[in-house]
């Protein structure tokens, strides 16, 4: 990992969340999508932990990274942060996602905030000349994606769930991308994951091992596994996540 100065050069508000653009060429380009970075967020000693995020854009110079509403001290410092203000950051944080070789069809799925964590990896397979479809649920359409965040090619599905259950529109779409798709990235609350898998095996019969792989949304306090705070059930057995993970094969995360 890197401990480097990172400057906020920008920041916007998108839906019920504010976007900030933090310039560390050495760090954005040690970033692969689905890894955290670890953001300090105040001046001096006050607060002591630093704040997870996963970015929602990388290029060559810049991440960007999205600061959910809330009461949390540190967000609120982030949020009120001037243009220029220099941010001590620690990253990057774990495994990432992989688009593997001879894939040509990736299919990502998202739920919530999480899913916002994809577009790293989105605009990778784009770039690569992939097909590439992205299905997600939010609450309203308010927090959805803005489909003009993604490439003209990508095929986008959006569900909302406007308080009422949405397993029923979430079997009939996977049905059919799940067929389709030679790769899956997901990014979801814990709950989701049982959801997809039972997809999974009802169109593929089996979760293949290397087929579909899933974010296991953590947050960190050191990024190094010595404090063991993110120790989980996943892989066999109790793992810590910011070493294994963040990102698990499927087929670890609900077996």
């Amino acid at each position: 990992m890197l401990q480097t100065t990172a400057t906020l050069i920008a920041r916007a508000t998108l839906g019920p969340a504010q976007e900030i653009v933090l310039h560390a060429p050495e760090l954005a380009r040690a970033l692969a999508p689905g890894q955290a970075v670890l953001v300090k967020c105040g001046w001096g000693l006050d607060p002591y932990l630093r704040r997870t995020f996963y970015p929602v854009a990388i290029d060559d110079e810049t991440w960007t990274v999205r600061v959910p509403p809330g009461g949390d001290w540190g967000h609120a410092w982030l949020r009120a942060a001037p243009v220029g203000t220099q941010i001590d950051c620690l990253g990057p944080v774990g495994v990432g996602y992989l688009v593997p070789p001879g894939v040509r069809n990736v299919l990502c799925v998202g739920v919530g905030e999480e899913a916002w964590s994809l577009l790293p990896v989105v605009a990778l397979a784009e770039a690569r000349g992939l097909s590439v479809a992205l299905a997600m649920e939010a609450r309203t359409a308010r927090e959805l994606i803005p489909p003009a965040r993604l490439p003209a090619a990508v095929e986008y599905h959006a569900i909302t769930a406007d308080g009422g259950s949405t397993a029923g529109q979430w079997a009939d779409l996977l049905a059919g991308l799940l067929g389709w798709a030679d790769a899956a990235v997901t990014a979801a609350p814990l709950a989701f994951y049982s959801q997809l898998a039972a997809a999974v095996r009802g169109v593929r019969y089996d979760i293949s091992r290397g087929f579909a792989q899933a974010l296991y949304p953590a947050t960190f306090l050191c990024g190094t596994g010595a404090c063991q705070s993110c120790v989980a059930d996943v892989a066999g057995g109790r793992r810590r996540v910011c070493l294994r993970g963040p990102v698990f094969d499927l087929a670890d995360v609900v077996t």
